[in-house]
């Protein structure tokens, strides 16, 4: 009996104290379910979201919205809450939030193109391709802007809600992620800004071509240009040889002609094995100058090119 007295007298102080002072489990109406609710549900599966019925909310006066029914609201202690309009045949055509920190206010008549959950799965390093298989959709392609201190070669897309909330993504020139920015989604900005990017290393330059010779090692090269090369793929070593062939053989016409040499030196000897084409290494700036070096049986420079770098074939 005495229980049941002081649970009595418990929930009676409960109701009579101000509303800021009652306790916070009574703020049921979270961002959490708001975040569940979605256009075209009907009253009964909005209600089972939020696990009260609705209050008619007989206040709410909105002309605009075709076949406009009735709309509900659910409040918590603190006034924060959610209004919910419903059309003649029951079904959900507008969401509203008071004070929940959610982003999608107004009318939703269309789902997020992106969500909250999108971003938490996009990592900077990703790729494009990587990037819209999460979100579903391929984002709208940015001008590029002309500012002195936005790396070159960069992209930038957005993904634009019906809410006007949005996503920013900029990738560099392997479109790989390197910045997220959102607007109005309640997060932060991922990866480095665009305006604290580094600058791309420039370090291969004329200055350490210079320094290459004919007959290095790679690992002398690799040396001068301080980094491991990459190796061309797309090099013919035949088609090289090919071609090394062809323009001995003109010089050396040439030379017979003018009566330096013997008819017998105009054809080049054999080729011995080691001095066979093995293969090429490029070591490139980011903005694609660089120097490529033809490398023989015997791991011996052959030939040195550059991209850009103002310097001839060696």
């Amino acid at each position: 009996m005495k229980k049941i007295l002081l649970t009595t007298i418990i929930t009676g102080l409960i109701y009579v104290l101000p509303i800021h002072l009652q306790p916070v489990f009574a703020n049921r109406i979270t961002e959490a379910n708001y975040d569940n609710l979605k256009i075209g549900m009907t009253y009964q599966e909005v209600k089972q979201i939020l696990g009260i019925e609705g209050e008619i909310y007989t206040q709410y006066n909105s002309p605009n919205i075709e076949n406009f029914g009735v709309a509900y609201r659910w409040l918590n202690n603190d006034g924060t809450g959610i209004i919910a309009v419903f059309n003649s045949e029951n079904k959900l055509i507008k969401l509203s939030a008071q004070n929940l920190n959610t982003n999608s206010l107004g009318i939703n008549r269309e789902p997020p193109v992106v969500t909250s959950l999108n971003i938490e799965n996009i990592k900077v390093g990703m790729t494009y391709d990587e990037v819209t298989k999460i979100i579903g959709s391929r984002g709208t392609k940015q001008p590029t802007r002309d500012n002195p201190l936005t790396n070159y070669n960069t992209t930038e897309y957005i993904w634009l809600n019906p809410d006007s909330t949005s996503l920013t993504i900029i990738f560099d020139s392997n479109q790989k992620v390197v910045t997220i920015r959102t607007k109005n989604m309640n997060t932060y900005n991922f990866g480095n800004p665009f305006w604290n990017q580094p600058k791309p290393v420039y370090s291969i330059t004329r200055e350490k071509y210079e320094k290459l010779q004919l007959g290095m090692t790679y690992q002398e090269i690799r040396n001068i240009l301080r980094k491991e090369g990459e190796l061309d793929t797309e090099f013919d070593p035949e088609a090289f040889e090919k071609s090394i062939e062809a323009r001995e053989m003109q010089i050396n016409a040439s030379a017979f002609q003018r009566g330096l040499v013997d008819r017998e030196e105009v054809v080049p000897d054999e080729q011995e094995e080691g001095d066979k084409i093995k293969d090429a290494y490029k070591w490139m700036n980011p903005d694609e100058t660089g120097i490529k070096v033809v490398f023989n049986m015997q791991n011996r420079a052959v030939a040195i090119s550059t991209f850009g770098l103002g310097v001839g074939l060696r």
